[in-house]
């Protein structure tokens, strides 16, 4: 869903660099199959070139955090011009109408959970670094800090140049602002920004769950055919074709702000659960050996977070009902799996099917 996510803010700022109002302008059956085609072009890179999937990464991110600056050094500029020619620059005239109801703010916490989504990674290569306990902590801590100040920042710059009116509006917020600071050259400036910051999460997505997704199965977690590495180009490319495909449904059926929510309510969950499965492991098994030891208030505080804002998704009065809907999809994975992967029927023909589908994938793609 992630991936669909990137995929489709690509789209967004793509068209918004040809059109003034791209919602209006722009044909669903268009931004769809634009979508489809970014879609297959990181299948390929991701299964078919994985050094230059990777340096590509270092790239986008470099870009990402240089247009960010640029956003937050105009909104403060014009700040102070609007203050030099009419003495009406004011910060908190942006934040006018914000609402300060903490049981209303479930829909904008999925918004800000998603844009410090990330930090997670690297769980996924905690393994691979070296001096983990040292330099685990070092990570998290920088970039997850700098996260925090930019995106501060970059939203202050924000309200203090567009309207909170506007900026509850579905329309290309970067654009809109670089439009106002800048001018032409701003708006397509901030768009091909976005497009780069887009790029970078779908890239970190596809490297991120196509590695969590083969680990899974190389436990035995999931289906055996998901194991499958690429003799050629070292890469689980089954694992990369799945997640294109279901990225492929994602985007065919879903819009931005509706994917955004969905992810977020149906994955965090489970990240506060493995900070739950922390103390539970500290409990049973305080002897084992532990790469990196995190401080247990740190699993505590996004604990208490999580809770707040999974109860605060179902006060809200439009989103509850969508909320309710996940949470029976999210369930119905709990049977899926017993039958299915733990074969709890024991019944023959699953084997049998599993076993043919991962032989006929290691023929035809050359697998191992």
């Amino acid at each position: 869903m992630g991936i669909a996510i990137g995929i489709l803010g690509f789209t967004k700022y793509f068209w918004s660099i040809f059109y003034p109002d791209p919602e209006a302008e722009v044909a669903v059956w268009a931004d769809k199959l634009l979508a489809q085609f970014v879609n297959i072009v990181f299948v390929g890179l991701t299964a078919f070139a994985p050094t230059l999937n990777v340096k590509s990464v270092v790239v986008e991110s470099s870009l990402k955090i240089a247009a960010t600056l640029m956003i937050i050094i105009s909104g403060f500029v014009y700040l102070m011009v609007r203050q030099g020619h009419d003495g009406n620059g004011d910060i908190a005239t942006g934040f006018k109408g914000t609402n300060t109801d903490p049981k209303a703010w479930g829909g904008a916490i999925n918004g800000i959970i998603w844009s410090y989504y990330g930090w997670e990674m690297i769980c996924g290569v905690t393994s691979e670094v070296q001096n983990p306990q040292k330099n685990v902590p070092i990570i998290v801590g920088v970039s997850v800090s700098m996260v925090t100040v930019l995106y501060i920042l970059t939203v202050t710059s924000y309200h203090i140049v567009i309207p909170i009116s506007d900026m509850i509006q579905d329309i290309p917020i970067a654009s809109k602002f670089g439009l106002a600071t800048m001018g032409k050259f701003g708006k397509i400036f901030l768009a091909l920004a976005v497009l780069i910051s887009s790029l970078g999460n779908v890239h970190c997505t596809f490297l991120h769950s196509s590695r969590t997704i083969h680990s899974a199965a190389v436990e035995g977690l999931l289906p055996g055919a998901l194991s499958l590495v690429s003799r050629r180009f070292k890469t689980p490319i089954v694992t990369v074709l799945y997640l294109g495909l279901v990225t492929a449904v994602f985007v065919l059926v879903g819009d931005l702000n509706g994917l955004i929510d969905s992810a977020v309510f149906t994955s965090f969950p489970f990240y506060v659960l493995c900070c739950v499965g922390v103390f539970v492991m500290r409990w049973r098994s305080p002897e084992i050996r532990r790469p990196y030891r995190v401080p247990l208030i740190f699993p505590a505080l996004f604990v208490l977070f999580g809770v707040y804002a999974f109860v605060t998704t179902f006060t809200s009065q439009y989103s509850w009902r969508i909320s309710l809907m996940w949470v029976g999809v999210v369930l119905a994975g709990v049977p899926i799996y017993f039958l299915l992967i733990k074969n709890v029927l024991n019944l023959k023909c699953f084997h049998l099917a599993s076993g043919t589908v991962t032989r006929f994938l290691a023929l035809k793609l050359d697998c191992e």
